[in-house]
């Protein structure tokens, strides 16, 4: 394995990891009752302050702060990618790669949702797009966050392997473009990728604990999907076989199938408590599904993190771990936006 082993970055994620919220921090969050007491908390005494130092959090409304503390993962994780003198390898791109996806979808959707509904603003939408990597992006980010147009995505991607894809479906001139299955199509590659480059650098230990911790995560997206769809969406239980990535994944075709038969969302939860998945969660009622999958994530990231010596292990941990945490202020935040009461958002922390 080399250089792509690092000693050095191992024990400065560890390090890193020790700084994150512990129970104390989310006890204070929740005590907060605005968005600025939330803010002034982070900024003056956690490590968030290293990204908030110079901004007035009297003044500071939600997009801002939950833009600021995404751009502290970012520069997180910039900052190791840095230390360790791996940034451009090519195992360690993989989590730019997931990046560079997650913002095509995240602006197809945002531009979509924009012409749709009113009420959600494209602004907010892409607030979540991650400057901080600019510099290690395939294409040219500052570019695609102002675009408000599909054809000009098309001329922002020249050159990069997603062109193809997107215009592929916007080639179908239908009246509304398929992101489920663009989604699929753009993450079936990824994952593709994903094994081709743990196989070409990684063996034994190292390369079986990666290897569990991508397949749970195609495991996991493709059980959200298939609950979201049967929630949210009517759709067939042919389009919803079609939008899995089947890459490497555990999960066995006949499983999936009998997932997909379940006549309502409710029921996929039911057979998953009775799966194998029953021994990573606790025994809350699940109100929402990212709960229930953050939760697997959550206790093999944790797992991992606290057992492994592996570099490439830890750091793929810790950026799951930070987006945990991420989630869980977000969660505190909206729930002072909305009022919703303190006991609820603190059933669905997750650390």
């Amino acid at each position: 394995m080399g250089i792509v082993n690092s000693p050095a970055l191992a024990a400065k994620a560890k390090s890193m990891y020790g700084l994150r919220l512990k129970k104390e921090d989310y006890d204070e969050l929740l005590r907060k009752s605005t968005v600025p007491e939330i803010a002034g908390y982070l900024k003056n005494e956690t490590e968030y302050g290293s990204t908030m130092r110079d901004i007035y959090e009297n003044r500071i409304h939600r997009g801002q702060l939950e833009q600021l503390i995404r751009q502290n993962m970012y520069e997180k994780i910039e900052r190791l990618l840095k230390f360790s003198m791996l940034t451009n390898h090519e195992f360690y791109r993989l989590n730019i790669v997931k990046r560079e996806i997650e913002v095509i979808l995240l602006i197809l959707r945002a531009i979509i949702q924009d012409e749709e509904h009113e009420d959600i603003q494209y602004s907010t939408l892409i607030s979540e797009i991650p400057l901080a990597l600019s510099d290690y992006f395939s294409y040219d980010i500052d570019k695609i966050s102002e675009t408000s147009s599909l054809e000009d995505i098309l001329d922002i991607l020249q050159g990069t392997s997603y062109r193809a894809v997107l215009k592929k479906y916007m080639d179908k001139k239908e009246e509304k473009l398929d992101l489920p299955a663009i989604e699929q199509e753009l993450f079936s590659a990824y994952y593709q990728n994903v094994f081709r480059v743990i196989e070409k650098n990684f063996s034994g230990r190292v390369k079986k604990e990666l290897m569990d911790i991508y397949k749970t995560q195609i495991e996991l997206m493709n059980i959200v999907k298939i609950y979201r769809m049967k929630k949210f969406f009517k759709v067939s239980n042919e389009y919803i076989e079609k939008t899995m990535v089947h890459m490497k994944s555990r999960m066995s075709d006949t499983f999936i199938k009998h997932l997909i038969a379940q006549p309502d969302a409710e029921s996929v939860l039911r057979v998953l408590e009775s799966s194998k998945y029953k021994m990573y969660v606790d025994d809350k009622e699940y109100t929402y599904i990212e709960y229930y999958s953050d939760q697997i994530k959550y206790h093999l990231a944790k797992r991992y993190m606290r057992f492994s010596i592996d570099s490439p292990v830890i750091y793929t941990v810790y950026v799951i771990l930070m987006e945990l945490e991420i989630s869980n202020i977000t969660n505190i935040i909206e729930a002072v936006r909305y009022g919703t009461q303190k006991s609820e958002v603190e059933s669905l922390l997750i650390y």
